[in-house]
């Protein structure tokens, strides 16, 4: 029907151990944000609190041992980094952003977000925050993981073959 969206996810900022002065600036830089978003889009922003998944940050994050006699210093240095990440009752938290916008078709709606994320990119730059555009798997991936708590390692989805066999990605959220 027209209807195309983005996601956007994006990092914190440091807002609370900053200077009144850098205060201002940050409230200043994301009330400039708020306000570049077109009034003819949709524009949602999503806090999702869940739980820490263990395996993908010790896939993603922690050190490999290499048996280079360095081991130690790396087991010392992924037993601080899954402290840290298990301080706060093992929640994390992830920021989105999705825009959803009519258009005629795909290309117009690719222009449109081609500009928006841009714009919006550079914005969360000068907050220092990073604000990265999800791609269809990592947006498939959030649902997953949102309805099938407890199951978040099973996920595995690969849209070429779902749609020769005429699956519906949705059936694998």
């Amino acid at each position: 029907n027209g209807l195309f969206s983005i996601m956007l996810k994006f990092e914190d900022i440091n807002y609370a151990v900053a200077s009144r002065e850098d205060k201002e600036m940050m409230f200043l830089k994301y009330s400039d944000l708020l306000n570049s978003l077109d009034s003819g889009a949709t524009t949602k922003i999503t806090i999702n609190n869940r739980k820490f998944n263990k395996t993908d940050f010790e896939e993603k994050i922690m050190m490999k041992f290499k048996g280079d006699g360095l081991d130690d210093y790396r087991s010392e240095y992924n037993r601080i980094l899954l402290d840290k990440a298990t301080g706060a009752n093992a929640i994390v938290q992830d920021k989105y952003i999705t825009i959803s916008v009519h258009k005629k078709n795909i290309e117009e709606a690719r222009n449109y977000f081609a500009r928006v994320t841009s714009d919006l990119i550079a914005k969360f730059n000068r907050l220092g925050s990073v604000c990265t555009v999800l791609d269809a798997r990592e947006r498939l991936r959030i649902y997953h993981d949102f309805f099938r708590s407890g199951e978040e390692t099973d996920y595995y989805f690969d849209i070429s073959d779902k749609t020769k066999k005429g699956h519906d990605f949705r059936d694998y959220i």
